[in-house]
């Protein structure tokens, strides 16, 4: 009886103690929640609002608004540090997967591709079935694409490097394929044309300059990928003709026959217009989508 006894007393010590633990970390959940902004340790600079008064006291939904203003009215600088403190402070809110959306889009207004290719990759990872997910690969798609745009001093990027266009186009055909009723389907089949046209270009650089050298074996296969990996682009048939002067020079008479017969054949003007031959269909990407999800709202 004693030890019965004993044990219940036990039992009921430990649920006092776990109701005390409860009401504790209630009490501190509810804390976080109506603790001043600048209590929270996410920042030494003060949030302030559009106003220009320092705020001390605010929930989530008002510190999305206030972040979403300065989006809206193109100061991403400081809409992140709300968006930011959304993520810190209110993680499971309502909001919370909005501003996380607007934060990959305030990124890359303020020109930080980078951190928004961060920011996207995160949201993918952790949101991967959100009703928006794809406008995340379409905004890593854009930041990637904004990679190899000229830099100041006026040098062609894609001279250097087109690892980053490679990404872009990726990602715009995952926005395609996947959703293709999106918002942002038409303008990244649009990106993806461009893609393939200055990637295909990029590499017929590279195949001329072999075919100068006389490095015919590489010319012939830098040729061979532009036209397997990149058909309909504007390179194609000046590629086709690489491959024809590459094969005749290793002494293949019969595969540079068949090179020259295919570029008759599919590309007869361009033997007409040569380097000023074009080919239909080819335009550059708006780029307009990208701000339709500032109309968006995580149901």
């Amino acid at each position: 009886m004693l030890q019965r006894l004993a044990l219940s007393r036990a039992e009921s010590m430990r649920i006092i103690l776990l109701a005390f633990i409860l009401v504790v970390v209630s009490l501190m959940a509810g804390c976080a929640t109506n603790s001043g902004i600048n209590e929270t340790g996410y920042s030494n600079k003060p949030l302030v609002g559009p106003n220009g008064k320092k705020l001390t006291k605010a929930n989530a939904k008002k510190l999305y608004r206030v972040g979403h203003r300065y989006l809206i009215h193109d100061k991403p600088d400081k809409a992140l540090r709300f968006y930011a403190s959304i993520g810190a402070r209110f993680p499971f809110s309502a909001v919370a997967n909005q501003a996380a959306l607007e934060t990959i889009t305030a990124h890359y207004r303020a020109g930080e591709y980078n951190s928004a290719i961060q920011a996207a990759n995160q949201f993918i990872k952790q949101h991967p079935r959100n009703q928006h997910i794809a406008y995340a690969y379409y905004m890593r798609g854009l930041a990637n694409y904004k990679h190899n745009q000229n830099h100041l001093l006026g040098a062609p990027a894609d001279r250097r490097n087109v690892s980053h266009l490679v990404k872009a186009f990726s990602d715009f055909k995952i926005v395609t394929q996947n959703y293709p009723k999106s918002h942002y389907a038409a303008d990244a089949r649009q990106h993806m044309i461009d893609i393939r046209n200055r990637v295909a270009k990029f590499n017929l650089r590279i195949a001329s300059y072999y075919l100068a050298r006389h490095a015919y074996v590489s010319a012939s296969r830098r040729a061979q990928t532009i036209i397997s990996k990149y058909q309909g682009a504007q390179a194609v048939p000046k590629a086709l003709q690489i491959m024809q002067q590459s094969y005749a020079g290793l002494n293949m008479p019969k595969l540079a026959a068949d090179a020259q017969s295919i570029l008759q054949t599919s590309y007869p003007q361009y033997l007409l217009h040569g380097s000023s031959f074009s080919q239909a269909g080819d335009t550059k990407p708006s780029g307009k989508a990208k701000d339709n999800n500032s109309k968006h709202q995580n149901s």
